[in-house]
């Protein structure tokens, strides 16, 4: 009888300890790695461009953008592309986190990858 009641005592002693121990424990998310490269600041205003006639139905438009191209910024005139099945265009994204400009590219998308080509 003493040895189940020991038996007993260490057991919920055993699951207080853990219980206790567990109660302060925090699990922090890993913070999203930072998307894009860091850049010397935002682009330009964007050129104002007209849209000529598509080429064929199948063609989709590109907007112009300010692409990065390592020491500065350069502008890609608005243009007709035959996309890659199964994609829609992500123009370029530019943004400032914790006192920095970033760049990230555009392309064609495909939704089903989630990737860009």
């Amino acid at each position: 009888m003493r040895v189940a009641l020991s038996m007993t005592l260490l057991t919920l002693a055993t699951v207080a300890l853990v219980a206790t121990s567990t109660m302060g424990c925090v699990v922090n998310e890993p913070e999203s790695p930072t998307r894009g490269v860091v850049v010397s600041g935002p682009p330009p205003a964007p050129v104002r461009e007209e849209r000529p006639n598509p080429p064929s139905a199948q063609s989709v438009w590109v907007v112009g953008y300010w692409h990065w191209t390592g020491m500065q910024y350069a502008w890609i005139p608005g243009h007709w592309d035959a996309p890659p099945p199964g994609t829609t265009w992500n123009a370029p994204v530019y943004s400032a986190r914790d006192g920095k400009y970033f760049y990230e590219n555009g392309g064609w998308k495909d939704p089903s990858r989630n990737a860009i080509r």
